[in-house]
């Protein structure tokens, strides 16, 4: 019997997408059990969203100017009477199942947020290969904590969450930076735990203005900031020695920056001889006596982070991926 601490609230922001909202609110209404609602922010609109939504006691529809993403969910969330607080897109489609998957997960009390897998389409031909490169990892991940600093680790319009963690830690943030990322590091540093259930929950529409692609806030170097913050927040000690695996492109700018927040460096690279930033490149078996508390894998060659853990459970055998040591880009 659902409680009252199952209650599902979607948030669904909407910008100028009437066209595929009808089809995104009728799957999450699909899902709705008693007590459960579907609030859609028109988040400043030019078209006429209104239009394309059903007459349902369940949905309510809220306005505000063209603010952004972040303001739009916050004004939903700020209005949500649910417990647990679902995502969707006004382009994509929930799936069905999706919410039972994910209530039942999240009836683990250290959860805070619970994605799942998705398929992707593109109206107009075949999803990009670093698109569809980046579904499939998602899809694959295991432990998402010990991914976190590789990529966002969760589908936003996939992700189902404690209404009370999100409120805890502050709501969804407006800023120079990728919302849903900065919340889920959020979530995690303050102690929640992350997680896909292995289903797919969401149909996501890959197109070329999707807010991914065209606007400055989710640039590989606003991702790159929030990563580099919450290590030395979360994960790095004031003046641990950390050791950086990569001395080339991916490995350059974690070295400078740790060396810039006093942390004590040393770096192993397969091309070793010479120097980075001042600092000796040693071999990658130096890994196994290095005086080191911390190692980051900065190398982003495809395979190169299943061939590295591989050599680290060899080398440091009692490392644990995600305490120890993580992959980063």
């Amino acid at each position: 019997m659902m409680g009252e601490t199952d209650t599902i609230s979607w948030l669904l922001p909407v910008r100028d997408g009437a066209r595929w909202l009808g089809a995104a609110v009728a799957s999450a209404l699909a899902e709705c059990g008693p007590g459960d609602e579907v609030i859609v922010v028109d988040d400043g609109s030019r078209d006429d969203p209104g239009a394309a939504l059903p007459a349902d006691p369940r949905l309510r529809l809220i306005r505000q100017p063209p603010l952004g993403i972040a303001p739009a969910l916050e004004r939903g969330r700020l209005e949500a009477r649910g417990a647990l607080l679902a995502r969707l897109d006004a382009d994509d489609v929930a799936l069905p199942g999706r919410i039972a998957a994910q209530r039942e997960a999240l009836k683990d009390p250290r959860l805070a947020a619970v994605g799942g897998r998705a398929r992707m389409i593109r109206d107009d031909g075949t999803v990009p290969t670093g698109m569809q490169a980046y579904v499939d990892w998602v899809n694959g991940l295991g432990d998402l904590h010990a991914a976190l600093l590789v990529e966002s680790p969760l589908f936003h319009p996939a992700v189902t969450l404690r209404a009370s963690a999100v409120g805890a830690v502050g709501g969804w943030r407006d800023g120079d930076f990728p919302e849903d990322y900065d919340l889920w590091l959020r979530l995690a540093g303050a102690g929640w735990g992350l997680a896909n259930v292995k289903r797919e929950v969401v149909t996501l529409r890959d197109r070329d203005d999707r807010l991914t692609r065209a606007d400055p806030r989710y640039r590989r170097a606003a991702f790159t900031a929030l990563k580099r913050d919450w290590a030395a927040a979360h994960w790095l000690p004031a003046g641990a020695r950390v050791c950086v695996w990569g001395a080339g492109k991916g490995g350059k700018p974690w070295i400078r920056d740790l060396l810039a927040r006093g942390y004590e460096v040393s770096v192993v690279d397969i091309r070793h001889g010479g120097t980075r930033q001042g600092l000796p490149i040693l071999p990658t078996e130096a890994v196994a006596d290095l005086d080191v508390d911390y190692l980051i894998a900065a190398v982003g060659a495809r395979g190169a982070r299943a061939i590295i853990r591989e050599r680290i459970a060899a080398l440091r055998p009692g490392w644990i991926e995600g305490a120890h040591w993580r992959a980063v880009t």
